[in-house]
């Protein structure tokens, strides 16, 4: 595999466009960390110059002609990946203004399968990623998609603060609905707790609660609160998140993990007989029903003494 690194692709530093004030977003990052964050695309091109005067010649040599696409496409049914990979390559070389823009588009998704498919590293993953948005920087929704991938191969290889910046980028774009802003409200919180960032945590969580939707459907906004909170063992906080999401009409595995988590705060808080009846409650909805079976046993023991 060699890396796309065309003059029309790469365009300069990368700066996703941001603009906090559409989602009510006010995260501490600025224009210039996205700079510095993705500005290491062009030195991806500028290092692999050299290995396009080989790759190139490889490609070429093989003696593929006609649609490249639809060849390309023909290969992936094939399973076929390392032609299928060259031959999108070779797509993507072309100039943009003669392709139709789906199409481009299509073939960068498809590019992704293949690479993935084969094995490869999630190193080469990223790779495309970053040279796609440079590409489509100007295009929210499509930046849109690209980031959350981007972000997700970086949490795949445990890279956190990369992921941060990633979904702190993604906020920031315009265009997204509230339902994609909360699901990036999320993970970007799921993150810093990751890195024990618990105080940043909680106020991206707080603003994904503050988002003008229903209590319904901040639902997973308040369980993640609460089961942080649980860490933290703030036990009233995590009582009372707990109650509002059981009172949010959630579904039924929610629901279970809600009574969960309200249980074993009332248990802590020293309401036994609380948290057994909600250990009760929360039974056949859990997930695990053989684990709440357990902390019911135990519980009566306890109260029993």
């Amino acid at each position: 595999m060699f890396f796309i690194a065309e003059k029309q692709v790469f365009r300069g530093a990368v700066v996703p466009p941001c603009s906090p004030a559409s989602v009510g977003y006010a995260g501490p990052a600025s224009v210039g960390q996205w700079a510095s964050l993705f500005a290491s695309a062009r030195g991806f091109a500028l290092g692999v110059l050299c290995c396009l005067c080989f790759g190139l010649a490889g490609c070429e040599g093989t003696g593929l002609k006609g649609d490249d696409l639809s060849q390309a496409q023909e290969a992936v049914s094939q399973r076929q990946w390392s032609l299928a990979e060259r031959l999108l390559e070779r797509y993507l070389r072309e100039a943009q203004d003669t392709q139709d823009a789906d199409s481009r588009w299509e073939a960068w998704q498809q590019l992704l399968v293949v690479v993935n498919a084969a094995g490869q590293e999630p190193r080469a993953s990223l790779e495309y990623l970053e040279t796609m948005l440079e590409e489509y920087m100007d295009d929210d929704a499509r930046s849109a998609v690209i980031l959350q991938r981007m972000a997700e191969v970086n949490e795949s290889l445990h890279r956190f603060e990369r992921s941060v910046d990633i979904w702190n980028a993604y906020i920031g774009l315009g265009g997204l609905s509230l339902q994609q802003v909360l699901e990036g409200y999320r993970r970007l919180a799921a993150m810093q707790f990751s890195l024990r960032r618990f105080d940043a945590g909680e106020d991206t969580l707080q603003l994904c609660l503050a988002l003008p939707l229903a209590d319904h459907d901040k639902i997973m906004c308040m369980y993640d609160l609460a089961d942080q909170n649980m860490a933290r063992e703030r036990w009233q906080d995590v009582a009372d998140l707990s109650q509002q999401i059981l009172d949010s009409d959630p579904d039924q595995t929610v629901r279970g993990m809600a009574g969960y988590l309200m249980a074993d705060a009332l248990e802590q808080l020293g309401k036994g007989s609380e948290a057994l009846k909600q250990f009760e409650l929360a039974r056949d909805a859990y997930p695990n029903p053989s684990v709440i079976d357990n902390r019911i046993a135990h519980l009566r023991k306890k109260l029993k003494k």
